[in-house]
């Protein structure tokens, strides 16, 4: 759980006692994604999140965000992705194939629609999606917290 997810604040810190305590937040991903042998890791991931992201906007009372909000240039891509350029060009031609107008042309350079953006991380890589989300919902964590509710506090079992 840690490893996966470095950022989620789901476990205390060992102070006193030998033992950890988990938030009911990282308990429902053990259960749903990690034990979860229907699906791929990475699916059950993302869909958790994608949950857990929706709730939070219902509780906050928030519109849903458009996690991808610009256009973005081919070198642009390859350190937003982190990958090689074949790499990217490989994920961008699958894309063109569905979807020919998520590619445009500027100034002699490729640039991939925002729409383009969001279907190269849903179908092609999916670690960056699930950084995206992980990362958007740290961020409407913080705003849960500030809102006044209850987060992390593990009441001084630890």
């Amino acid at each position: 759980m840690q490893r996966k997810h470095k950022n989620c604040r789901w476990k205390s810190e060992k102070i006193r006692s030998r033992n950890f305590y988990i938030l009911i937040e990282g308990y429902y991903w053990l259960i749903n994604v990690y034990f979860n042998s229907n699906m791929k890791l990475i699916e059950a991931d993302i869909k958790f999140f994608k949950e857990l992201i929706k709730q939070y906007e219902e509780v906050l009372k928030l519109e849903s965000k458009n996690l991808f909000d610009k256009d973005i240039e081919m070198q642009e891509l390859v350190k937003f992705f982190n990958k090689k350029y074949e790499t990217i060009e490989k994920a961008i031609w699958k894309m063109i194939k569905v979807h020919s107008n998520y590619r445009y042309v500027v100034n002699n350079e490729y640039v991939i629609t925002k729409e383009g953006v969001e279907w190269l991380c849903k179908n092609c890589f999916k670690q960056k999606y699930l950084e995206v989300l992980e990362s958007y919902k740290m961020n409407l964590t913080e705003e849960f917290i500030r809102a006044g509710y209850i987060y992390d506090n593990f009441f001084h079992k630890n």
